[in-house]
Parts: C-alpha cells; sequence; structure tokens
C-alpha cells in the first residue's frame, strides 16, 4: 500500500494545468493532450513503459494505477479516460482528495468538473473542452468539447 500512494501521488502531480485559469483545452494526463496525434499517443506512452492496444477508434493501455482509454476522431485524441484503481481501504477517498487538491473547487460539482466557463446553469457546456471526476468509479475524463451546430 505504500508504493501505491506515491505513484498515485506522481500521477495525478502529471496532471497539469492550474485550477484557477483551467483549460482543458491545455490540460494532460500523463503526458497526454487533446487533439494528440495517435503516433504521438503510442511513442509517449511507450517512453513510459506502456503499450497500447487498438480497439477500433480507441487506444486502450494498462499504466501502474489504473487503465487509460484513449478516445481519438480520425487520428486525434477526442477524449482520455483514466481509472484509477483503488487497492487498499479508503484507497478511493485519496484519490479524490488528491484531485481535488490538485485542481482546487471544481467548477461544476455533481459530477466534479473544471472547464474555462460555466453554462449558464452553472454547468460545464458541452461545447467547452472539460475535466470531470467521477468518484464513484475513480474516472477521470479529459474530453474536448463538442463543436456548436452552425
Amino acid at each position: 500500500m505504500r508504493g501505491a500512494i506515491p505513484t498515485l501521488a506522481m500521477t495525478i502531480s502529471l496532471l497539469t494545468v492550474a485550477a484557477d485559469a483551467f483549460d482543458a483545452q491545455g490540460a494532460d494526463i500523463i503526458g497526454l493532450r487533446l487533439g494528440m496525434p495517435e503516433a504521438e499517443v503510442v511513442m509517449a506512452l511507450g517512453h513510459q513503459g506502456f503499450s497500447a492496444t487498438r480497439d477500433r477508434d480507441a487506444l486502450i493501455a494498462k499504466t501502474r494505477d489504473g487503465n487509460l482509454t484513449i478516445d481519438l476522431m480520425g487520428s486525434r485524441v477526442h477524449e482520455i479516460r483514466y481509472e484509477f484503481q483503488a487497492r487498499g481501504a479508503g484507497e478511493a477517498d485519496k484519490i479524490a482528495t488528491s484531485i481535488l487538491d490538485r485542481f482546487g473547487s471544481p467548477n461544476q460539482t455533481n459530477p466534479m468538473s473544471w472547464c474555462q466557463s460555466n453554462g449558464r446553469d452553472g454547468t460545464c457546456p458541452p461545447q467547452a473542452a472539460s475535466l470531470t471526476f467521477f468518484p464513484e468509479t475513480r474516472t477521470l475524463v479529459l474530453r474536448a468539447g463538442t463543436p456548436m451546430p452552425p
């Protein structure tokens, strides 16, 4: 259990971007960013000792802390889902606390989401990139916004 906490802390620290000026479009999860080409994703994962397998329009990778699913639109990253594994008692709460400590208060609380601008109803608008944490599944989702129809 002691080895899992430092590894988890390192993973959380790799989720970079300041909470007070959160721009999900510029955020990364273990070096992976929205819009990144597939070849760069595979290379970045390989440099960290992880391999990815292709499953239709997604890349799947297992890390020390959990499972990554990288959804592609064309050949570029559209969404990154990181499902953390909680291996010990209380570790799920530690994951949530680490994420809150790193990003600060979310723009939206249910589910916890960070985005650059809130919609009128206090939620992150679907057309904006966002980072969302689902504590019940310990899943962190970084997604590109959905373009508004013309």
